[in-house]
């Protein structure tokens, strides 16, 4: 669809303007009209020949709510009233002013004390507008040397994506929906939190595709699953297991992929390593004979037999038989796996787990499966060359998870608190942030505002003036993505749509003096002397860059508003010709890289997670729900009508013996504390657990609505640092609504 007319920043608008775009709220990136009337964002719909544009989801549709929100930040403020003094005062600055503010402080830090003395805080690009900058912010802080972001990757995305890589080499890759006959979906509810990826499976399942699911939720797609798995919060990685023993027993895996493909065959040797003569591995021609990888995971899954899976997880020995039939009799798998197994203390092992299962089926890296890599080649300016490795080193945490997101210079909020506040193992004096609210967002909300408090120097930049916020020394308006261009470059809900590039208009002018975060990152990176590493502090100069593979140009895709199909394929069975991106050019059940490093090779269970205070008997998870993305939306009146109430969902089994009823106001207690949150009943779900939604700001009942404040992350992942929001434990109990508040 070719819009009816370009805008760029600071020219005005005419009447009824329909213009093709893509909604960057969210992971989805939905393709998109949107409808501007006498200069103003009205609502966005469906653009149907889109990759990504079939459906949009409620957050969309209240895109003009956002933008034009009176609470809205549209100038520079500064700080006037002494940190820890409530409601902050502002007295509003100049851009030159702030930015000249800003630099200064950067500089003075970088020269006297070294750039890793600058902590930066980066919102999601999966769940906010800033993913058409972030390789802009990323690059800015690697050009400025810091190797300190909190990127909070280690509870979103790093498992899936990076902790793959020690099985496949590759992250998780792109699973081929359209084309497979089963899909595995473990942790991950794509109807809340996906919409063009709920919409690849719903038109799969209409072709007859199988559906396993592994959820403890009564999910869309628990549902309608060929086979559920519902799962006690915590044990996805016993379940996997579980299931590798079954595959095994039953000789139903893909003996001829696993021989040729994985490090099955190899012999396992002294120290985690394995055997070779010379540089070559040794290999035995019977997959299951001693010593061999295969016969050591064997031995391991021999612990997890079906009555134990059963006891453990709570899933009935019938349905892992249920499972492993369907999984091993369909020609093809593909599956995706998200925060329900990324945000607990044995993330790493259990995406281990996982990806071992999947690698036994065959289908990683074909037609119907998994399928890593990009269709189209582009540059990534994102700036991780621009970092030495001196200062990586100095990246906190490192030394404590040297395999984990610190490798890439993100760091966990915790890390940086303890530096502000302990100064180990040095200061951090100030912090950048680019949206976020690291006071809803994160647990340790008492450390984080004193750490907050102590700053030497803070910078905030976002749509409003959220909690974390009030913390700052210096707040920038930013611009909602509807308000600058954006690119994006492959559309990963499927294979297809991996062709298509688009340059996303802005639909209509910046409100107020609000400015992007690109222009932002810019504009200090100019002041700061940067500009040689950021491509002369001009946008179109590094998108021509990201695009100068691909045989696009930026002039094509302005005149081309819906986008453009780039030529290229996926590159499916791409491991016939070039291997593994591992140490070994095979799939890695047994990592040696991990063993390097003191960690299992094999994927153990060191500690099943179960409850140890008969005072908390309760497992308290966390789900999305549709209506919001993170801490966001709950100020537009459109997606506060859908949830206007914290929700926490539980099985009538476990609500009636405590008198609750969906709708009433209940306190759920851990041993760090309590908050407040309305019942729901749900039938079917997991007896025994109970979830919550995090991202709430306020109270009930004198008691916090925040979910995180009472979340301990004493035990944390030893590999990437991720902690138990998914699995800690808790009791509840109906609030006295007569309470004194």
């Amino acid at each position: 669809m070719r819009a009816k007319s370009q805008v760029s920043q600071g020219r005005e608008m005419s009447a009824e303007q329909r213009i093709a775009a893509y909604c960057a709220q969210c992971r989805s990136r939905c393709g998109c009209t949107a409808f501007v009337e006498d200069g103003r964002l009205k609502t966005i719909e469906p653009l149907p020949e889109h990759p990504t544009g079939k459906a949009i989801c409620p957050k969309g549709r209240a895109s003009g709510e956002l933008v034009n929100h009176p609470d809205r930040l549209t100038t520079p403020l500064r700080r006037i009233s002494p940190k820890g003094e409530t409601p902050a005062r502002w007295e509003p600055v100049g851009w030159d002013d702030a930015l000249d503010e800003i630099a200064a402080r950067m500089g003075a830090i970088r020269d006297a004390h070294g750039p890793e003395q600058i902590a930066f805080s980066v919102t999601t690009p999966s769940g906010t507008h800033i993913s058409d900058s972030i390789a802009w912010i990323e690059r800015f802080i690697r050009a400025y040397g810091s190797p300190n972001t909190i990127y909070s990757t280690e509870i979103c995305n790093w498992h899936k994506d990076h902790a793959a890589q020690f099985t496949y080499g590759h992250g998780i890759g792109t699973p081929d929906f359209a084309h497979t006959d089963c899909a595995l979906i473990w942790g991950h509810n794509p109807a809340t939190t996906w919409l063009a990826r709920s919409g690849e499976i719903r038109e799969a399942r209409g072709r007859g595709m199988k559906t396993v699911v592994v959820e403890p939720r009564r999910t869309l797609y628990a549902k309608r699953a060929d086979v559920w798995l519902r799962l006690r919060p915590g044990t996805d990685q016993a379940l996997a297991l579980g299931l590798i023993h079954l595959l095994l027993e039953s000789r139903t895996f893909d003996a001829g992929f696993v021989h040729r493909w994985t490090n099955a065959a190899c012999l396992v040797g002294a120290g985690g390593q394995l055997k070779r003569d010379g540089d070559e591995l040794r290999r035995a021609d019977d997959l299951f004979a001693e010593g061999t990888v295969l016969s050591e995971l064997r031995k391991l899954t021999a612990e997890w037999s079906p009555e134990r899976t059963e006891a453990v997880t709570g899933v009935p020995r019938e349905r892992l038989h249920d499972a492993v039939r369907v999984l091993s009799e369909s020609d093809s798998v593909a599956y995706y796996c998200w925060n329900g197994v990324g945000q607990s203390v044995s993330a790493t092992q259990t995406d281990r787990a996982i990806s071992i299962l999947y690698s036994l089926l065959g289908h990683y890296g074909s037609d119907g499966g998994n399928v890593p890599g990009a269709a189209v080649r582009f540059n990534d300016i994102s700036g991780r060359d621009l970092v030495t490795d001196e200062q990586r080193a100095k990246t906190l945490g490192l030394a404590d998870r040297p395999l984990g997101p610190g490798r890439e210079g993100w760091v966990t909020a915790r890390d940086v608190y303890r530096a502000i506040l302990d100064g180990e193992p040095y200061p951090v004096r100030m912090l950048v942030s680019f949206g976020g609210n690291l006071l809803s967002a994160q647990p340790d909300t008492a450390l984080a505002r004193e750490a907050l408090s102590r700053l030497d120097f803070h910078v905030h930049a976002d749509f409003f003036l959220n909690d974390s916020a009030q913390f700052a020394d210096i707040i920038l308006p930013a611009a909602t993505s509807w308000e600058r261009e954006g690119l994006h470059t492959g559309f990963d809900v499927s294979l297809a749509g991996l062709n298509h590039v688009q340059l996303r208009q802005a639909v209509v002018t910046p409100l107020g003096e609000s400015r992007s975060d690109t222009d932002i990152v810019l504009g200090l990176s100019q002041r700061l002397g940067m500009g040689a590493q950021m491509f002369g502090c001009d946008r179109d100069a590094g998108w021509r860059h990201v695009l100068a593979p691909s045989g696009v140009s930026l002039d094509d895709l302005r005149a081309n508003p819906a986008g453009m199909t780039a030529a290229g394929n996926a590159p499916v069975r791409a491991y016939e010709r070039d291997g593994f991106p591992t140490p070994s050019g095979l799939i890695e059940i047994w990592s040696e890289t991990l063993a390097a490093h003191g960690q299992d090779p094999l994927p153990v269970v060191r500690t099943v997670r179960e409850a140890t205070d008969a005072r908390f008997p309760l497992r308290l998870g966390c789900a999305k729900t549709v209506a919001y993305c993170h801490s966001q939306g709950r100020n537009i009146p459109a997606l506060r009508g859908l949830t206007p109430d914290p929700v926490l969902e539980m099985a009538p089994e476990t609500a009636s013996p405590r008198g609750i009823d969906t709708g009433d106001w209940v306190e759920v207690m851990t041993e760090r504390g309590s908050f407040a949150a309305r019942a729901k009943l749900v039938e079917d779900h997991m007896p025994g657990a109970v979830f919550a939604q995090h991202g709430w700001i306020g109270d009930h009942a004198g008691l916090t609505t925040n979910m995180n404040t009472v979340i301990s992350t004493d035990a944390s992942d030893p590999v990437s640092g991720s902690i138990p929001l998914r699995c800690s434990f808790c009791e509840i109990r109906p609030i006295d609504e007569g309470r004194d508040t």
